[in-house]
């Protein structure tokens, strides 16, 4: 009898019910930069570790998945009501008609108060504000570290046979259509021979 409903529960399509493991993520691995790598923390998603390290994403706007954390909640923005237009000011007063606050627009303020006000925090500069790991990028990228490519066997093999064909001849080898397969361009050819050459000697 057991068997039997074996067999109907194989038949069925109906999917069998299994404990599914936790779908994880993969974890991005960092291959490109050294310097980056070094201070990548595996345990933190590429959004915290772009922005603990001051890096910006490609994209321009965030496409969710962002943490909102109550206590850097954003205060509420106010109507279109209650915002002030250039050149105003709302005076608010007390019970006995006397002032108690005198909101300016940011405009007249600048104008009537002046760019240097005690009230205002100063916006701090992009220097100041860059963390090591960029200032170290920058260094990095102001000392034009080249990377030189290096010739494979098979192309030096190919310019070889190129050149004991035409010699110097390269519009010759540019029209050559059983080595010049791959329709190199003429100058292309000539950074290639050349590059070939300068190996050959050090060699």
């Amino acid at each position: 009898m057991g068997r039997e409903l074996q067999k109907k529960k194989n038949r069925s399509s109906v999917n069998k019910v299994t404990r599914r493991k936790q779908n994880i993520r993969k974890r991005p691995n960092i291959t490109g930069n050294k310097l980056v790598a070094a201070q990548w923390d595996k345990t933190q998603t590429l959004a915290q570790n772009y922005s603990r390290l001051g890096l910006t994403h490609r994209i321009q706007s965030s496409t969710g998945g962002k943490e909102i954390h109550s206590s850097k909640a954003k205060a509420a923005v106010p109507s279109k009501t209650e915002t002030l237009g250039p050149q105003e000011a709302r005076i608010t007063r007390g019970e006995d008609g006397s002032i108690l606050k005198i909101e300016y627009s940011n405009d007249l303020r600048h104008e009537t108060l002046g760019a240097d006000n005690d009230d205002e925090d100063e916006q701090p500069s992009v220097l100041e504000t860059e963390t090591d790991l960029i200032r170290a990028l920058r260094e990095q990228s102001t000392m034009g570290i080249k990377t030189e490519r290096v010739q494979s066997d098979r192309e030096m093999y190919w310019i070889e046979r190129l050149v004991e064909k035409h010699g110097e001849d390269y519009q010759a080898m540019f029209w050559d259509k059983e080595l010049n397969i791959r329709q190199q361009s003429v100058g292309d050819i000539k950074r290639r021979i050349k590059k070939w050459k300068a190996s050959k000697k050090s060699a």
